[in-house]
């Protein structure tokens, strides 16, 4: 699920200095206690999620509080005691993106171009069962299935332009090293906090379980047809993560546009 505020929006009915007000209920039709926590964003600790803050099975919540968080990349799960990773490796989980005119005025890849990436790995073998060993307990929980907005082996079709991808490390326990498989510089325009001030050149960005980061993959010069696959860059740090280089996600140069996006201070 992707929902998309806008902050500071001068319209009839909303202010520049209060920002949106989200109004959302929850209806719970799970077997069990849940929640929402709204991972990043600032909000009053009645509207956070916290974890004895639950809606019992066929109860009801409404959720009620204002955007005061600069434009950026969040997200929300669900926070119940000792029930979290497991809802959350269940799939109870979405983006929740914040943008203002301020942002809109960069000119950054918008639309079909700014593509959100939510990447989770999963036993697809045991159904989505949430049943963690000892081992599991004790080093997280890993999945032997890399999902791509819950896709196995995803493919996306791109142009000869600058895209914006919001990626998320929706994962338990996994650490992802992104990386592109041709080795090329991308630019890294976000993290958990927002846009940074100016874009970073990088070949690659480690994510840790719920941290983002907004990059722009720049596909102008490859010929239509061809092939770049964003890639897990082997983990020698870390035992517990293994240490294969991977396949996340293939982009397919379907066709050819003119790249009219700006990279300010790029």
């Amino acid at each position: 699920m992707l929902w998309v505020w806008r902050r500071g929006y001068s319209g009839a009915n909303h202010s520049d200095t209060t920002g949106r007000r989200v109004q959302s209920g929850i209806a719970n039709n799970l077997s069990e206690a849940t929640n929402i926590h709204w991972h990043g964003l600032e909000v009053p600790a009645e509207q956070d999620g916290y974890p004895t803050d639950v809606t019992a099975p066929g109860g009801s919540f409404q959720y009620n509080f204002q955007v005061k968080n600069r434009p950026g990349t969040y997200w929300y799960h669900p926070h119940p005691d000792m029930a979290t990773a497991s809802q959350a490796w269940r799939g109870l989980a979405g983006f929740f993106l914040v943008t203002s005119p301020e942002e809109e005025n960069l000119y950054l890849p918008s639309g079909e171009y700014d593509v959100p990436l939510v990447v989770q790995d999963k036993r697809l073998d045991g159904g989505l069962i949430y049943n963690p060993d000892t081992d599991d307990r004790s080093i997280g929980m890993f999945g032997e299935s890399i999902l791509v907005n819950g896709t196995a082996g995803p493919v996306l079709e791109v142009a000869t332009r600058t895209y914006r991808f919001r990626l998320l490390n929706g994962s338990n326990a996994r650490i992802y090293n992104f990386a592109l498989s041709t080795g090329a510089m991308f630019h890294l325009i976000g993290s958990d906090g927002g846009l940074l001030d100016a874009p970073v050149a990088v070949s690659s960005v480690l994510l840790a379980p719920g941290e983002r980061a907004d990059v722009l993959f720049d596909f102008d010069g490859h010929a239509v047809g061809s092939e770049i696959v964003l890639a897990e860059q082997p983990l020698r740090r870390y035992g517990t993560q293994g240490q294969q280089a991977f396949y996340i996600l293939k982009f397919k140069v379907a066709r050819q546009e003119i790249n009219n996006t700006t990279c300010p201070l790029c």
